[in-house]
């Protein structure tokens, strides 16, 4: 059974059952146009800015003795879907989203059996993390020394680069580059 882990918790802690209802393979580009009074159409300033994408799932409350437990399960998860965290499906496992739940979710009970099914939509930020591109660490010791990365993603972005001194001598003269592929 596919799964999806939020705020370092999988779906299968639940016993509750996914289903991908709209992941889009891009999100909504942002317009930047400006209209001039007396002028045909607009101008577009282009940017190549993205919207927030909304990711929306459905899980399904499937194995429960009663329609207490159902209730219960229903609290747990609303529990977990409170706040924000990192969005990673099981079929896309070195990526992630940040991500958030803002709207209402409501709990459609199937049928006379304890059993139902919530659809849920995380507001995300544009595009997925690379896990692994996050978590770079690299030790140097040796001076002067290249780190090399490659992100393979969908569309350039900006980063954030971290230095840290773990030792007693000051670091000084520090040069980064930024090697654009060809």
């Amino acid at each position: 059974m596919i799964g999806l882990s939020f705020r370092n918790i999988h779906s299968s802690f639940f016993g509750i059952g996914v289903r991908s209802d709209d992941r889009s393979v891009i999100p909504e580009l942002r317009k930047n146009e400006f209209t001039i009074p007396g002028k045909h159409g607009a101008t577009d300033y282009g940017m190549n800015t993205y919207e927030k994408r909304t990711i929306s799932v459905i899980l399904g409350l499937m194995e429960n003795a009663n329609h207490e437990e159902l209730r219960l399960k229903a609290r747990d998860i609303a529990k977990w879907l409170s706040g924000q965290g990192m969005l990673i499906f099981d079929d896309e496992p070195d990526k992630a989203y940040e991500a958030g739940v803002y709207g209402y979710i409501g709990i459609e009970q199937i049928e006379l059996v304890p059993a139902g099914i919530l659809t849920v939509n995380f507001e995300c930020q544009p595009f997925a993390e690379s896990l692994e591109y996050r978590q770079v660490n690299t030790q140097l010791t040796a001076s002067p020394a290249e780190v090399n990365t490659q992100v393979n993603g969908s569309i350039e972005t900006c980063c954030i680069i971290t230095i840290k001194n773990m030792g007693d001598t000051d670091i000084k003269d520090i040069n980064i580059k930024r090697k654009a592929a060809i």
